[in-house]
């Protein structure tokens, strides 16, 4: 009956779709919750710059007064309209200032964007670092099952004692307990990361397109950083905005009116003109744009020294922590090859005890938990590196 079981569950585990780490990126769920979240917020900034950039509306005046003098006496009323018309291409150029700005927002919110995908990457090799690990513990614990099992018959035999194997049975029961805990931690990795995609569940991770383990990387992004294009659109908004406030007259009022006056009849039209050269505020607005102007430029200087300051610290974490990696897994090389194979010689032939035996096994496991923590830490450097960098492919 445990036949038929198992059969259902291992060719749904052969057929299940085996995922990349591109498609990972691909079916990501927060990526595209940001993408929409910022066309919105540019479809809300189009709008509300249309609404601020708008004239007054039309006005309606309406007046009704009575009149009881000693001679003709009676109603009077008054109707009037009144129309700011705003002239030149103030408008536009108000339009043009506000999308700037809403554009350079825009863009730097792509560093989110950039930033989550990153973050995906790192978990996506977080997960396969720890996939690799949990087979070198599975092949550790199948060793040492079938040694067990050898152990026992030698024991039946008289040829070991029983604090020999018991010994031996505790490694495997430790062993077993690390195999449990290390499957349970990659599994809930798994759902973990197919959780944040709309890929299904049961599908499986390639893990055989990991970035690979190198001293450092090579920026090919040769398009102007995003911090930069920003800040290029806030320059061009204060320029745009000098121009605006170079204009001698913005506006002109048109009015019209009627007055009934007992039996006289009124008509009136009025022009009203703002006189901008009587008021500083125009001068004000333009030095404020100019004092803008140059806040914009030390702040990208800023942007540009703490930029290259993460950069150099992150570089060379990542050399110091290659180089790192690079001799521990010599170290565990030369352990394995070396010293690790004549202590299973010794062992065999009588020579060493089971303790000494033991005791160099979870050595080597030890060597592999420090490697295992080193590539770990190399992971979350590089992608951190990659956001700085704005780098978004592979």
């Amino acid at each position: 009956m445990r036949t038929f079981i198992l059969l259902p569950l291992s060719l749904s585990m052969l057929f299940a779709q085996i995922v990349s780490l591109d498609e990972m990126i691909q079916n990501a769920q927060a990526p595209k919750l940001i993408e929409q979240r910022l066309q919105e917020e540019r479809l809300a900034q189009e709008s509300k710059a249309l609404a601020s950039t708008q004239s007054a509306p039309l006005s309606l005046e309406h007046s009704l007064a009575r009149n009881n003098g000693k001679g003709l006496s009676g109603y009077e009323h008054s109707v009037g309209l009144s129309k700011e018309f705003i002239l030149g291409d103030i408008q536009e150029l108000d339009r043009k200032r506000m999308g700037l700005e809403s554009e350079a927002y825009l863009i730097e919110q792509q560093k989110i964007l950039i930033d989550v995908n990153n973050r995906l990457k790192n978990l996506y090799h977080q997960y396969c670092l720890d996939s690799d690990y949990l087979s070198t513990v599975q092949e550790a614990y199948d060793k040492f099952t079938l040694l067990s099992y050898k152990k026992q018959r030698a024991f039946e035999e008289g040829e070991i004692s029983k604090t020999e194997l018991l010994q031996i049975e505790l490694e495997r029961s430790r062993l077993e307990i690390e195999l449990n805990k290390y499957s349970r931690q990659n599994n809930n990795e798994k759902r973990l990361l197919l959780s944040l995609t709309t890929l299904p569940k049961e599908a499986s991770l390639s893990c055989q397109d990991t970035y690979p383990i190198q001293k450092g990387i090579s920026s090919t992004n040769e398009q102007p950083s995003l911090d930069q294009e920003a800040y290029q659109k806030r320059i061009e908004s204060t320029q745009v905005g000098l121009k605006r406030y170079n204009q001698k007259i913005e506006s002109v009022e048109v009015s019209m009116g009627y007055t009934k006056e007992l039996e006289n009849d009124i008509y009136t039209i009025a022009l009203s003109i703002p006189l901008n050269f009587s008021s500083n505020k125009s001068e004000y607005e333009k030095a404020a744009l100019l004092h803008q102007s140059s806040a914009l430029s030390l702040r990208y200087e800023e942007q540009k020294q703490e930029k290259v300051r993460q950069i150099t610290a992150l570089e060379q974490q990542l050399s110091s922590r290659y180089q790192t990696i690079q001799a521990q897994q010599q170290n565990i090389d030369n352990y394995k090859n070396n010293l690790l194979s004549m202590m299973k010689k010794s062992y065999d032939y009588g020579e060493s005890s089971v303790i000494e035996y033991l005791l160099s096994q979870q050595k080597l496991y030890t060597l592999e938990q420090e490697l295992l923590k080193e590539k770990k830490d190399y992971y979350q450097t590089l992608f951190k590196l990659y956001s700085i960098y704005e780098i978004k492919e592979k």
